[in-house]
């Protein structure tokens, strides 16, 4: 009787515990349970199960890519014979070369696509930063633009310079143009950085990139229409179109949504239909539409989301590029450390394109 008093009382304490209760081995014990009680473990969800990683909210903003090109190397640049290559343009006076353009080298020149320099143009000044190229028809003239507009320590505010002079013919050895000197600011009276300068025929404007100097920022995108009748002796002030891309401009990079920045390079195909917009990083291309028989304003076109070029490969300080037609085009960048820099081009069909 005791040994049953005893075995009750130390199954009690024990389901009080929490422990398994010791079975009752008297057979003629109508209340024997022999079910044991469910551990704790038993209700605990299994710890290995995988979490999804979050995904990134931005990817369904994702930029359509542009598969139409194809990448070929045309030859390299010597940086001995121009350094920091930031701008280049196709040349419509001497079909065949590119004008191309270092900073602080107060030079251009003409260089065949196989990276042989020929016509030296040397623009003497002591103005600094020289980051863009462009050019372009007015008046039945081809012209060259060179962009004095660098700014990296924003401290020149008012001081932003554009260079024009007539596209002279490619022949050996250095050539003397006459210059004029654009003076202009930004609307909003503050210093910016920019390295992006592009002409375009349909509108006669000159369009300015700059990298606005903001966290998450894609670019603000500028104009000025160009007269060989500008009042040089005064500052130009330029007109805000649009920020670049309309702020979405995110491009998936393995599984991550990465928002282009820091413009380096553009150009408009000489038609004006295409517009291209790189860094080093990525190279994009927006299609002008047209309205009433007319294409719309370069500033509604940059406005749009661009599709991405999948063809194109980072490079290193890549700043230079240019359209040769709708369907060819080149890039060049600063030297790298062995002093050569390549020269890519792009091709296309327009049927794959549209």
């Amino acid at each position: 009787m005791k040994t049953k008093i005893f075995l009750t009382l130390l199954m009690f304490f024990g389901i009080l515990l929490g422990c398994e209760p010791i079975p009752n081995n008297d057979s003629n014990n109508e209340n024997n349970q022999t079910d044991s009680v469910p551990t704790q473990t038993d209700s605990i969800p299994n710890q290995t199960d995988t979490v999804p990683a979050p995904v990134d909210p931005n990817l369904s903003k994702a930029l359509k890519l542009d598969s139409s090109f194809v990448r070929s190397r045309a030859g390299s640049a010597q940086g001995s014979d121009l350094a920091e290559i930031s701008g280049m343009v196709c040349s419509r006076v001497t079909p065949g070369y590119l004008w191309v353009q270092g900073d602080d080298s107060y030079k251009v020149r003409a260089m065949a696509p196989d990276g042989t320099f020929s016509t030296t143009i040397k623009l003497h000044d002591s103005y600094r930063d020289w980051e863009g190229l462009s050019g372009g028809v007015y008046n039945d003239t081809n012209y060259l633009f060179v962009g004095v507009f660098g700014d990296n320590d924003l401290r020149y505010k008012d001081k932003y310079y554009i260079y024009y002079f007539a596209e002279p013919e490619v022949v050996d050895g250095e050539v003397k143009v006459e210059k004029t000197i654009i003076h202009f600011g930004y609307p909003d009276g503050k210093a910016h950085n920019a390295e992006v300068i592009m002409y375009d025929n349909v509108e006669e404007k000159i369009y300015i990139v700059d990298k606005w100097n903001t966290f998450n920022s894609t670019g603000m995108v500028y104009s000025m229409p160009f007269s060989t009748a500008i009042n040089t002796d005064s500052m130009q002030v330029l007109t805000e179109e649009c920020q670049l891309g309309g702020g979405n401009m995110y491009i998936e990079v393995s599984g991550i949504a990465a928002l282009f920045q820091n413009p380096t390079g553009g150009d408009i195909s000489p038609d004006g239909k295409y517009i291209l917009v790189k860094n080093e990083r990525f190279m994009l291309i927006w299609t002008r539409e047209m309205v009433d028989g007319q294409y719309e304003s370069v500033g509604k076109t940059l406005a749009r989301s661009p599709k991405k070029i999948t063809a194109y490969k980072k490079e290193p300080q890549g700043e230079a590029v240019a359209w040769l037609d709708n369907t060819t085009c080149y890039t060049t960048s600063d030297v790298y450390s062995s002093d050569v820099a390549p020269i890519w081009k792009y091709t296309r069909t327009l049927e794959e394109a549209e």
